[in-house]
């Protein structure tokens, strides 16, 4: 199953450098090519899981050698890509939601032109995601981070016919380039310090010999990864990225960007790579406070907004604060079975993220496709006009705010939960910022259901392409939250368990050297 491994990669990329011939054939063929490309991305995502998952194992692939190690020396000198289970959950949730995206993309950016840049600029997209999901070394890493990052700026100023989306791509682009400096300073230290960029072989090297320059490094590598997180207080470009971004877009930059470009990559470099070297508890306790933090200014500022794709964007800057905290937790508690519980919590949160935003921009897509314009103030009471789309908000709004029996109860459950039986306290925060996410949507849940204004009279639905992606997230939602605990049981636990086991990771990649 080793040999799957690579096509994650190369079909996207294959389909992004093909797309400019293929765009030949005309808008349909363009469509079609994006639509197949990402559904065989998605399969090959889902074989991984399914292989993982079942056999609890860690999938390893060297590029061009059967071993990462060198001829006759015990230290790897080649790139590795490496796969366990919690790699391989994202993996599968990078690809749905990429595949999701693209089917709505088809109607959704039908009146735009360089629309064979736009796919080949998702298709790539999508293969800097993946390979950070995957990666088994720090300038594989650094590579996709910065394939991630271009592509997205040049998304989010896709529409550059309006200031709004030029000014948005080059704040994005300045913040993004600034954490990418900080990610390469602290790779080049660890780097200097020990002579290798393999994090299987890092790891081991930190924990015999964990220096200060290391120490210093993990600090410039946190710094940049919670620029990437959106995380407050640099979560300014945020804000103004997916309100200017295509609707299609922000879906991919809030439920994924954010999220395997940031906390993932903290996650998987503070556990996988610094936990046997460095003091968890403290480095845990610094993430924790500005979980908190993040998660009280995020929440708190959506309910002052007007504009829709806004009030979702820092919406997901108050929800990356959940997914932080259970991190920090899951660190400041390693070993623990609170601190797992708080892991998992966090895994699942950044999955059900992921398809609850991706909804939400995708309905707020469709209200401006239709109506040509994002400002709740002239949205009263579009539910009589768009029943299917406000009823996909209706359900996005509800998980994400985590009522029962939707998916988003489950995760935010295990976050509270761990909390408060590590700190009551930071449960107490946790459940205000609930407070403010609950009240910027009961606002725009009153907007959608109020009496009718004149700029809604004639609204109607968005056509099938649309709608269908919509339905489609809205059933992943619900079904993921009619079996909560049997996927926190046997798929998010089992990932948090992946990830603190450091000691199976090194081994599984330098196979005891």
């Amino acid at each position: 199953m080793n040999g799957l491994i690579p096509y994650l990669i190369i079909v996207p990329l294959l389909g992004a450098f093909a797309l400019p011939i293929v765009g030949l054939a005309g808008r349909k063929a363009r469509e079609l090519w994006a639509i197949l490309i990402t559904g065989i991305t998605l399969g090959v995502a889902a074989g991984l899981f399914k292989e993982v998952w079942k056999s609890g194992e860690i999938l390893v692939y060297t590029l061009g050698a059967k071993s990462p190690l060198g001829n006759g020396v015990p230290f790897p000198i080649r790139i590795v890509w490496e796969v366990d289970l919690l790699s391989a959950l994202f993996a599968l949730m990078v690809t749905f939601i990429a595949f999701v995206a693209v089917l709505y993309s088809s109607e959704y950016m039908r009146h735009d032109t360089g629309l064979e840049k736009y796919y080949a600029l998702v298709l790539v997209l999508e293969v800097g995601m993946l390979g950070i999901a995957i990666t088994g070394d720090l300038f594989n890493f650094y590579v996709f981070l910065e394939i991630m990052s271009i592509a997205s700026y040049a998304l989010v100023a896709f529409r550059n016919d309006t200031w709004e989306g030029i000014e948005a791509g080059i704040k994005y682009m300045f913040v993004g380039s600034l954490a990418s400096s900080f990610i390469l300073l602290g790779i080049v230290l660890l780097y200097g310090q020990y002579g290798t960029l393999t994090m299987a072989y890092l790891a081991k090297m930190i924990a015999e010999n964990p220096t200060f320059t290391a120490k210093v490094a993990l600090g410039l590598l946190a710094g940049g990864l919670l620029f990437k997180s959106g995380a407050v207080p640099v979560h300014m470009w945020l804000a103004d990225a997916h309100p200017a971004a295509p609707s299609s877009i922000s879906a991919m930059l809030s439920g994924l960007v954010i999220k395997i470009g940031g906390t993932y990559a903290l996650a998987r470099l503070a556990f996988s790579v610094f936990s046997a070297g460095i003091s968890t508890r403290t480095v845990g306790w610094i993430i924790i406070f500005f979980a908190c933090v993040t998660l009280i200014v995020g929440n708190a500022m959506a309910v002052i907004q007007t504009d829709m794709k806004r009030l979702f964007a820092f919406s997901s800057v108050g929800q990356i604060g959940y997914i932080l905290l259970g991190i920090g937790i899951g660190l400041a508690a390693y070993g623990s079975d609170v601190g797992q519980v708080a892991l998992a919590g966090a895994i699942y949160h950044t999955v059900n993220h992921a398809i609850m935003k991706a909804l939400l921009f995708l309905v707020a897509g469709a209200v401006i496709h239709q109506l040509g314009t994002k400002n709740l103030n002239e949205l009263s009471g579009i539910a009589r006009k768009m029943p299917v789309t406000s009823f996909a908000f209706l359900v996005g709004a509800a998980a994400i705010i985590g009522l029962p029996p939707l998916n988003g109860f489950a995760s935010k459950w295990l976050i509270y939960e761990s909390s408060a039986l590590f700190n009551p306290f930071l449960a107490a925060i946790a459940v205000i910022g609930t407070a403010f996410c609950t009240a910027a949507y009961i606002r725009v849940l009153f907007t959608f259901f109020g009496r009718p204004s004149e700029r809604v009279m004639n609204a109607e639905e968005p056509g099938k392409a649309m709608l269908v992606p919509m339905l489609i997230l809205v059933v992943a939602i619900i079904v993921m939250g009619l079996f909560p605990w049997a996927i926190s049981d046997k798929v998010m636990l089992p990932a948090a368990k992946t990830l603190e086991n450091i000691g199976a990771y090194v081994s599984a990649v330098l196979g005891g050297a």
